[in-house]
């Protein structure tokens, strides 16, 4: 549990960090953000800070840069939220005070608007769920795993191997089976992607297969993936902006990145119900040394979206983040009109 007086040294590190890119000493902190406290506390602090693991010292007679364990505390609780400028919400708003005939010029335009706010690699990923599942069948292995196989009215999915639950027997195996029809035939992909598993629909009866309804969700969220689903970045040379990606290594591992849309994808879609996500480097799943902040949008009818930037750790992620409010305010007034009173 941190003291208010190190979440305020904590910030003030971040903050400073993600504005120059150098470490970030006692004095600094002084002048710049906590004039009510000596030098001496400051140091002390920041020792504690670092022996936590939220700071680290490059060399000895150097100042203090944040760990991703610090960024990830920092978004999550001491991040001060920013409002955008009065330019910056023009530039958004002129964006959208344009016309589009159809879904791609939308995401194309969300990219670039994106990217040349923010000054990151901007990512628009589209998911289209219309299939409509037609059955499902499920084959015992016989080695502890079963086949999943998945009709819809477009394509055949047969390719998810998953392991049966503990103790399931191929009687239960037919009840499954028979189960999971009544569930999900005639819905569409969509109407089971973007929530969680909705326990309360299972019979007390079928409760035992509620772990197998999971990972029924979990395939139909894989194979959205890999099935109608478009990938745009834009801005990929914004990233020679930052002192991060001068290393030569570095930029070349983040547009390797960039040309891996399945990837890529599956950053921007693996997210909980929430609306905005931010995941900061390996610990989260994303390429080390990156960030990607991210946002849920309604496209139409079964088409689903998520939008966002990657870039490095050290992002400013309270301008990145009201660009994204902003620009979701705006696509949800747009493709979901109120009624006219």
């Amino acid at each position: 549990m941190l003291s208010e007086r190190k979440k305020k040294i904590l910030c003030a590190v971040v903050d400073s960090y993600i504005e120059t890119a150098s470490p970030i000493s006692s004095k600094d902190i002084q002048e710049n953000h906590l004039r009510d406290c000596s030098s001496a506390t400051i140091r002390n602090e920041l020792s504690a800070l670092e022996s936590m693991g939220y700071l680290v010292q490059p060399h000895v007679s150097a100042g203090r840069v944040p760990s991703q364990k610090a960024f990830r505390i920092y978004v999550d609780e001491l991040m001060h939220r920013e409002p955008l400028t009065v330019a910056e919400v023009d530039m958004i708003d002129r964006y959208f005070a344009q016309k589009w005939s159809d879904v791609e010029d939308v995401i194309s335009a969300v990219a670039k608007v994106i990217s040349e706010v923010t000054h990151y690699t901007s990512v628009v990923v589209k998911e289209d769920l219309s299939d409509c599942i037609k059955v499902i069948k499920l084959l015992d292995l016989s080695n502890g795993q079963m086949l999943v196989v998945i009709v819809t009215d477009s394509r055949l999915l047969k390719d998810a191997v998953i392991d049966l639950p503990q103790n399931f027997t191929s009687e239960m195996l037919v009840q499954a089976e028979n189960w999971l029809n009544k569930i999900f035939v005639g819905r569409h992909i969509s109407d089971f992607i973007n929530f969680r598993y909705p326990y309360a629909l299972v019979n007390s009866q079928f409760e035992q297969f509620n772990a197998l309804f999971k990972k029924i969700i979990d395939v139909l969220k894989k194979v959205s993936l890999a099935n109608g689903m478009d990938v745009v970045t834009e801005g990929s040379n914004n990233i020679f902006n930052h002192t991060e990606y001068k290393d030569v290594n570095n930029a070349r591992c983040f547009l390797s990145t960039l040309e891996h849309k399945d990837e890529l994808a599956r950053i921007f879609t693996d997210t909980d119900d929430d609306n905005l996500a931010i995941k900061i480097g390996s610990e989260d799943s994303v390429p080390e040394g990156c960030s990607v902040v991210s946002a849920k949008i309604n496209l139409g009818e079964n088409v689903s979206g998520n939008f966002g930037v990657i870039g490095p750790v050290r992002m400013n992620y309270s301008k990145v983040v009201a660009v994204l409010d902003r620009i979701s305010e705006l696509l949800t007034d747009m493709l979901n009109p109120k009624e006219q009173q």
